[in-house]
């Protein structure tokens, strides 16, 4: 078992290094451990308890505690300094990189003392590479490739069927053929067998990670997909490990909380918030108070007023906090008002609507048509987001928890801190326009690909004509500021907010965010200012009109996975899939632009609705 130390400067670690990954460490591939092995040397958890996230935490339906994973850093002689996350050298198989040899060695570390492990079997003696494939089950099992049982799965003699296993010597080569092919030779019985990426074969009773002694078979329940083979992929092959994450927005009132006062300190000090809400006599409760006050270097009518707060409900005050209605929460932080605002607190919004409206335009044109249909403009400059590690899946199959066994009572989670900009369009424009019979029909294909692909999103989503537009306004806007303002468009991150019906919202958040608690710089909230977001909103609006690979894309009935996107294509509105939240789906621009109708009938240009 080796540590991995997770440097300061990786953004994203729960998306990119996460349990169960196959990822580059510093000399060789590894795989984190689960976090049941994310614990000091006493055996107590090391990730850090994140405080005041009560109110996501409701919001996302998440029942267990969120915690920051350990982050050590590294220092000048190579050593960690501080707790590591656990992971192990995988795949534990390497190879002779010399085509004519191929030869495969399990765990040559374990037999060769010397630092660069060569091959002993070829004259070039050369330096070993580890393999570059692994062996996944949809139940989310990850082993090393059966190079033994592959080898001789066309076994035809006697001898080659009774061929035993021994991994303590190479005798296996994977040779590589003309074309990137390749055969697996066993040198002991002259079995061989071609070998392929994507080959199927039964997981057998191998461990259910690599780190985990426990096998699989008649002892693990609830095996949804147990006849279903294990399949042999790359590393690097997407469905190896799709993490499974989750976040939200930190809002009045947890992102008003003043940390380091008196009452903050009190309230994250677990061990104290015991002492408080025990019950005691007035000599003890007098005791307690001269002890604080001493503690905390304060008077005792502070540590009273503090200890008062904290019985009255704070943060919350006796407000309940209802699960569920995340984007709604959201939704109404960003468009009221925050009243006697701190630059230093964790949602901070300056609304510049009224001087956006104020902005003198040429009746009829592009720009005014825009500032007409924009009900507000916000720009968030700070802001934290939650970022929650539910779980991985393997060939798009069971999510398995980050514990592996769904027991332990948190979960990992990110604080990410950033900047953003927010704005919704006026509801009666939307409303108006969503009921239009060719916007509908023009969208329906969609609604019902999505109904039939099974696929479940987070937050959860109603396939809606006033979704896809706002979605791939989004996806533009991005692209916009990646042209425009210098942003990469792999930072950016949207939220969308849309809903019809009773409490309707009809609204886009893009914003940046980082695990620095400084956050970014402030470059994107300062383009929220309504002389520069116009313009940018204005390109938007253009780059929807057209695609270099129009006509083909403006006329699709269906493209992408699953057919979910129609006037949709890397050339004019997919971005990357870091900063989407559905996956480059669910996206049309004909929405936007209008089109000139086909069996659906003419669909009008979004901006020109007002008139109908």
């Amino acid at each position: 078992m080796t540590n991995i130390y997770i440097p300061v400067r990786l953004s994203h670690i729960l998306r990119y290094c996460t349990v169960g990954s196959v990822i580059r460490g510093p000399e060789y591939l590894i795989t984190p451990k689960d976090i049941r092995e994310w614990t000091d040397r006493n055996g107590r958890v090391a990730a850090r308890l994140i405080p005041y996230v009560d109110q996501v935490r409701s919001s996302l339906g998440i029942e267990q505690e969120l915690r920051e994973p350990p982050i050590a850093k590294e220092l000048e002689n190579g050593s960690a300094d501080g707790i590591c996350i656990p992971a192990m050298r995988f795949p534990s198989w390497m190879r002779c990189p010399n085509p004519k040899c191929g030869s495969l060695y399990c765990q040559p570390w374990r037999h060769q003392t010397q630092s660069v492990l060569k091959c002993d079997k070829c004259g070039k003696n050369p330096e070993l590479e580890q393999v570059s494939w692994v062996f996944v089950h949809p139940d989310g099992h990850m082993a090393d490739v059966p190079w033994h049982r592959l080898s001789h799965s066309k076994a035809a003699t006697q001898d080659q069927k009774q061929c035993r296993p021994d991994w303590n010597h190479s005798y296996i080569k994977l040779i590589e053929k003309q074309g990137s092919k390749y055969e697996l030779v066993c040198e002991r019985c002259r079995a061989r067998s071609p070998f392929n990426t994507g080959h199927r074969h039964p997981y057998g009773r191998l461990r259910r990670q690599p780190w985990l002694a426990e096998s699989v078979g008649d002892n693990l329940e609830n095996l949804k997909h147990q006849s279903e083979p294990a399949q042999v992929l790359a590393v690097n092959d997407t469905r190896v490990h799709s993490p499974q994450t989750t976040s939200a927005l930190v809002i009045p009132p947890e992102s008003r909380i003043r940390r380091g006062s008196l009452v903050d300190r009190l309230y994250t000090n677990s061990q104290r918030r015991q002492e408080i809400d025990q019950k005691m006599n007035s000599l003890q409760k007098k005791s307690l108070l001269m002890r604080l006050a001493d503690e905390f270097a304060c008077t005792k009518a502070e540590v009273k007023e503090a200890i008062g707060k904290i019985k009255s409900g704070y943060p919350f005050f006796g407000k309940h906090i209802t699960p569920g209605i995340l984007l709604e929460k959201e939704y109404q932080a960003l468009t009221d008002p925050i009243p006697n605002l701190f630059d230093d607190e964790d949602f901070v919004t300056r609304h510049h609507t009224e001087e956006f409206k104020s902005i003198c335009l040429e009746e009829g044109s592009k720009p005014k048509k825009i500032v007409d249909a924009v009900a507000q403009l916000t720009a968030v400059s700070r802001l934290k987001e939650i970022l929650v590690l539910k779980g991985f899946e393997r060939l798009n199959g069971t999510i398995v928890p980050p514990d592996i066994v769904g027991e332990t009572d948190w979960l990992p989670a990110l604080e990410l801190y950033g900047e953003g900009i927010f704005f919704k369009f006026k509801e009666d424009l939307l409303s108006l326009w969503e009921k239009i019979p060719a916007v509908k029909a023009r969208a329906l294909p969609l609604e019902e690909r999505f109904k039939r692909s099974g696929i479940v999103l987070e937050p959860e989503v109603v396939v809606s004509p006033r979704f896809i537009l706002l979605h791939t306004l989004a996806h533009l806007l991005i692209r916009q500021l990646e042209a425009a303002a210098g942003y990469p468009a792999a930072s950016l991150k949207e939220r969308i907010y849309s809903k019809s019906g009773k409490n309707p919202m009809g609204g886009i958040l893009v914003y940046v965010a980082v695990p620095d608690v400084e956050g970014s710089l402030g470059g994107l909230s300062e383009l929220a200012a309504p002389k520069r977001f116009l313009p940018l909103l204005t390109h938007v609006f253009d780059h929807a009109q057209w695609c270099s690979l129009d006509p083909v894309c403006s006329e699709h009935e269906g493209q992408g996975p699953g057919y979910l996107n129609r006037a949709a294509c890397h050339a004019c509105a997919l971005i990357p899939e870091p900063s989407c939240a559905y996956g480059n789906a669910l996206l049309d621009r004909g929405l936007i632009k209008g089109s000139n109708g086909s069996h659906d009938g003419a669909v009008p240009c979004f901006l020109q609705t007002q008139k109908i």
